[in-house]
């Protein structure tokens, strides 16, 4: 998880985490791929969504490294 507090991103089952090859880690909201309202990378803490669903247990389910 980002160091940031992620906010609701935390438990949101839209969250991705993506890890950069440098260590870098970013939260992206996965309702941006169908919905341009809602902001590819957001900034952080997110405290209200209307996007929100709460998720399983937490974001690393979710987790995505960076192609090699």
């Amino acid at each position: 998880m980002p160091s940031a507090n992620p906010g609701l991103c935390e438990t949101c089952t839209h969250v991705q985490i993506v890890r950069s090859s440098k260590g870098s880690s970013f939260v992206l909201c996965r309702l941006s791929e169908v919905n341009p309202a809602f902001r590819r990378y957001p900034a952080l803490p997110v405290i209200t969504c209307r996007g929100y669903e709460r998720g399983g247990e937490g974001p690393a389910l979710h987790e995505r490294e960076p192609p090699s």
